[in-house]
């Protein structure tokens, strides 16, 4: 019988309430929380992750741009979310309208901000930008002193929070101190004049485990709340939980002959009578066209993807597998199975970083989420 089962992203949201857990258990306890759920949430889907972590530990949530704070306000969060991109005054209505918290990373910009909040009788809470090294965006910490407390003075915004962003704290360098020592001197230096925010913040997820210094008022650790290692040479006993799997299943199979080519260009050819089988997934959902040894598991034994990698369709070669099916399940990402399925592992065949894999998964897939024995579908994109 032909078994159905369509690709989908499968995210164990227990395995994300127990990364908070690990979280909260590292940090002081009046260090808050913010869960960036930028870019759908890492790919893990941001409305569901984003109401689910605020009733699982987090405080706030923390988002790349307006857009995908909207999403989150449409979706009925009400929490504070965060936009973390640089806040310009064109945004100005989505941002009051929906009660969004904005980066300030320019004098001009906190000017239009503190003008509008006059003239709207609502002082908007906002959080100032301050480079001490990324060179992104953000007050430089030294040469823009001046502007720091000319923004911090206007009188028409609630400045809550200071923030910095550490470029290098999954290296084990000086970097980081040094970013952290300019940035708490430029703390000490406003504390003084009566203009520290209330919330100071540094840590990403790697500056959150490796930095102790640096957990101030609140952190913001991403790729940690979702299970992935920022630094696993430099915590490899760290028990995070990956929360995202991804499954497909056997669409088609045929036999080839010895020196038959399979897929476009010709670059893997048959060195046997082989057994092809073809899963439907491709770049189109995220999964990489430059995949160098791709690897599958089906049946609990790891097989070899062949040849390039579609926009839909991806190929596997089954020949040591005599009993498979039409529909026998494949899993493409899961670590709890095999080590050589994790999402470090995938991202380094494709070249590239968990972050930017993850990132790039669910395009069009299905999820899942588990709790448990608990478990609902979320619609398709």
């Amino acid at each position: 019988m032909i078994k159905s089962h369509a690709p989908r992203l499968e995210i164990d949201l227990a395995a994300i309430r127990h990364n908070l857990g690990l979280i909260r258990s590292r940090i002081p306890h009046t260090t808050k929380i913010l869960v960036p759920v930028k870019a759908d949430a890492y790919g893990h889907g941001s409305p569901a992750i984003g109401a689910f972590v605020l009733a699982n530990g987090a405080d706030r949530l923390g988002v790349a741009r307006p857009a995908e704070a909207v999403v989150l306000r449409e979706a009925g969060i009400t929490g504070p979310i965060h936009v973390l991109e640089a806040f310009h005054p064109a945004d100005c209505d989505l941002y009051f309208a929906h009660d969004i918290i904005p980066t300030v990373a320019a004098l001009d910009a906190a000017r239009a901000l503190s003008i509008e909040g006059g003239k709207r009788g609502h002082k908007l809470v906002a959080h100032l930008k301050i480079d001490t090294g990324m060179s992104r965006i953000g007050f430089h910490w030294d040469r823009q002193r001046a502007e720091i407390h000319q923004a911090l003075a206007l009188p028409d915004v609630h400045w809550e929070g200071i923030f910095t962003h550490f470029s290098r704290a999954d290296e084990p360098v000086e970097h980081t101190e040094r970013q952290d020592r300019r940035f708490q001197e430029l703390l000490a230096e406003l504390a003084a004049k009566g203009l520290r925010p209330t919330l100071a913040h540094a840590a990403n997820s790697a500056g959150t485990l490796l930095h102790p210094h640096a957990h101030l008022d609140m952190v913001r650790p991403g790729l940690a709340t979702y299970g992935y290692h920022p630094a696993s040479d430099l915590l490899p006993d760290l028990d995070l939980h990956p929360a995202l799997r991804l499954v497909a299943a056997v669409r088609h199979l045929q036999w080839i002959e010895a020196g038959e080519e399979v897929s476009y260009g010709g670059l893997w050819k048959a060195s046997r009578r082989s057994l092809i089988a073809t899963i439907p997934i491709g770049y189109g959902d995220g999964f990489s066209r430059l995949q160098r040894g791709a690897l599958f598991q089906i049946q609990g034994q790891l097989v070899p993807q062949v040849g390039r990698v579609c926009m839909d369709l991806c190929m596997a070669d089954v020949t040591d597998l005599p009993s498979i099916q039409l529909g026998d399940a494949a899993s493409v990402i899961d670590a709890d199975l095999d080590p050589r399925l994790s999402v470090d592992a995938v991202a380094a065949r494709a070249g590239t970083i968990s972050y930017e894999l993850i990132c790039a998964l669910g395009r069009r897939l299905p999820r899942l989420y588990r709790d448990g024995d608990r478990s609902f579908v979320e619609a398709h994109h």
